[in-house]
């Protein structure tokens, strides 16, 4: 079963979050996908792509939900179900992923207010609130062969409380483009 698209999700997250089904990594028999996390002396995971090479840090408390079969991410959702954080990779054929496009479907994305934005030639960051009561805060990166990026979509009511998380996650993310094992020659 395929997750169903949230009112929420970003343009640029719709198309990896198709690819996430809606059950959780750990399996009732203890079996289920592995999921690359490092656990951190203060309560944070690392997540590492192997397959783009992206690593992002994972707030406490956050689950990690099944892997898509590609390996081209992963989705990790708060134990309230609330909010959520998913990552992404990609390779930029035909420049679908050009930062520059993908910065204006993003500024124009219907049912969202953006509170702060900030592009360079190589990335950009979007963040603000939804007509649904979310709050987003999402990262695009690309160059000429890979794309990665991630979002945190968490209820308004809480954004003191993801406002220092997500500076954490922006902090130590690295989209690393084209150091995973999927490298293009």
């Amino acid at each position: 079963m395929k997750a169903a698209l949230p009112e929420r999700a970003s343009i640029s997250a719709a198309i990896i979050l198709a690819a996430f089904p809606l059950m959780s990594s750990a399996q009732p028999d203890g079996g289920g996908p592995s999921i690359p996390l490092t656990a951190e002396k203060d309560g944070w995971q690392t997540y590492r792509n192997a397959r783009f090479g992206m690593v992002l840090p994972v707030p406490p408390g956050m689950t990690a939900q099944r892997p898509p079969d590609n390996g081209g991410g992963q989705a990790f959702r708060s134990a309230d179900g609330k909010a959520e954080l998913i990552t992404w990779g990609s390779f930029n054929i035909d420049g679908i992923g050009d930062v520059a496009k993908r910065w204006e479907a993003a500024l124009i994305e219907p049912g969202r207010t953006i509170t702060y934005k900030r592009k360079t030639e190589k990335w950009f960051v979007i963040s603000g609130a939804r007509k649904d009561g979310s709050a987003f805060y999402e990262r695009y990166d690309a160059d000429a062969k890979y794309c990665a990026g991630w979002l945190v979509t968490h209820p308004q009511e809480e954004e003191k409380k993801w406002s220092a998380l997500i500076e954490r996650i922006a902090k130590d993310y690295a989209a690393n483009l084209g150091k995973g094992a999927d490298t293009l020659e």
